[in-house]
């Protein structure tokens, strides 16, 4: 299993370096020390309260805390990295591919394609950026044993030559219950900058918290969880600048949801409202699979026809990518 020990390296302009050390002690993170208050940290560090207020407003500094006009936040926005899902309709449906920097939802029932998209993303993000990729690697966290090392070699070696190298770049996180997998995301901020992490998988998010957390007297207790883990990934997907893609599973509702199927995603409301785009997949005839994005701040409604074939994520035909 893929583990390191969680530091904190902390660097704060016009800080002493002993007090730094201390910072690093108490495993405090930039963003931890920006949300605090003068009195707490005073109390916590047992220095005045002038000085917490000082290393508050360095580290708010350093995170690039400050309102932006809607044209500065504009410019941001089309800096941002995409990665190619292998369909021209799929990334026309996300003007561009999945987006760095947010959190990406694919909602489904089984063989709807969930899995196979992930796969996709996994050898895509490594791509050179004229291709649709970032030049980086994956870290897929395997809640339900579904990773496949054979299927994603099978994918790759239709358009890659160094199928090793593929395999390589992905490093993958099994989990058997809520706790590692808390344990490994915690891990990431770590892990991200020195592994050039670009893409974060979470295939399952549902499974472990639908496992667990049975009964209505449990049921805060997971939606507290599953909030604060929201907020994490949130922070890490912006901090970082990495796609984060999490498949859902999909439970039987009294309302009529998506389709007049009768069906919506497991988890929630704690959950619904992170995601910035939340997809919906279901399975079509042969290895034809639908697409619908229901939930975005960015785009409209829409749905697209996709294909899983032997050779991936397609269109009508495979997609045609150049060796390297």
């Amino acid at each position: 299993m893929f583990i390191v020990e969680q530091t904190t390296m902390i660097q704060l302009e016009g800080i002493e370096k002993e007090l730094l050390k201390k910072l690093e002690q108490k495993d405090y993170s930039l963003g931890q020390l920006s949300l605090m208050s003068e009195k707490e940290l005073a109390e916590d560090l047992e220095i005045e309260e002038e000085l917490a207020a000082l290393i508050i407003q360095k580290a708010q500094e350093q995170l690039g805390i400050h309102p932006y006009t809607a044209a500065e936040f504009l410019e941001i926005e089309r800096r941002r990295g995409r990665i190619t899902t292998g369909s021209e309709e799929f990334d026309s449906m996300l003007n561009g591919g999945i987006w760095t920097g947010e959190i990406t939802e694919l909602v489904g029932s089984f063989s709807s394609g969930k899995t196979q998209l992930c796969f996709q993303l996994c050898i895509n993000v490594q791509l050179p950026k004229d291709l649709g990729g970032l030049e980086g690697k994956a870290f897929f966290i395997d809640t339900e044993r579904t990773f496949s090392p054979q299927r994603i070699e099978e994918i790759a070696s239709f358009r890659i030559k160094n199928t090793k190298k593929v395999l390589d770049n992905i490093l993958v996180a099994p989990t058997s219950n809520t706790d590692i997998m808390l344990a490994y995301i915690n891990q990431l901020e770590k892990i991200i900058p020195e592994e050039n992490i670009k893409l974060v998988i979470i295939d399952s998010l549902a499974a472990h918290f639908r496992a667990e957390f049975i009964g209505k007297d449990r049921l805060v207790e997971r939606q507290q969880k599953i909030m604060n883990l929201a907020e994490k990934l949130v922070e890490i997907a912006v901090d970082h600048d990495v796609a984060i893609v999490v498949t859902n599973q999909i439970i039987a509702a009294i309302d009529q949801f998506l389709y007049g199927s009768g069906e919506e995603p497991a988890l929630g409301f704690a959950w619904a409202h992170r995601p910035q785009q939340r997809i919906f997949l279901r399975k079509s005839r042969g290895s034809a699979r639908i697409a619908r994005l229901f939930d975005s701040s960015r785009f409209p409604d829409r749905e697209i026809l996709f294909y899983v074939t032997e050779q991936g994520i397609s269109d009508t035909s495979p997609a045609s990518l150049e060796f390297y």
